[in-house]
Order: C-alpha cells, then sequence, then structure tokens
C-alpha cells in the first residue's frame, strides 16, 4: 500500500534476514546509526540513510497506518 504513491523511491528493494545473508550485512553497514530490526525499512537518498522505521514501529500497526507513514516519508524525500 506504502508504494502505491505518486512520489516513490527510484529504487525498491526487500531484503531478508534469514535467507540475503549476504545482502542484508551490506545494507545494516550503512545504517550503523541504527540498532539491528527485523522487520525494519529504510529509505536511502544520494546514498544516505534519510528514514529508517525499526520493527517497534511496524509489528502491532495496521497495514493503513504503516503505508500512512511510508507516504509522508515518500513525499519529503522522493517528490
Amino acid at each position: 500500500m506504502g508504494v502505491n504513491h505518486q512520489n516513490l523511491p527510484n529504487r525498491l528493494a526487500t531484503r531478508f534476514a534469514g535467507v540475503d545473508l549476504e545482502s542484508v550485512a551490506s545494507v545494516r553497514e550503512r545504517i550503523t546509526q541504527c540498532p539491528a530490526s527485523s522487520p525494519s525499512m529504510a529509505l536511502f537518498k544520494d546514498g544516505k540513510l534519510v528514514y529508517f522505521m525499526p520493527g517497534h514501529q511496524i509489528e502491532g500497526r495496521s497495514v493503513e497506518e504503516i503505508a500512512r507513514d511510508l507516504r509522508a516519508v515518500f513525499d519529503q524525500h522522493c517528490a
């Protein structure tokens, strides 16, 4: 739902911590200021982390709430 929006990042990717070990490690190296969290979502702009949503902001929330937050972040950073 969050990516059904007019403003989106140039690229979208999914990494699964228990499966994509090397890929997840590479992403985590770029998110050093935030503790590892699964699930989580991150937005990078020009190679720099501009937004991070840790697991505690995902779990227990509705899809609509999470999508609303992501769309607001996309509007701020991807417009």
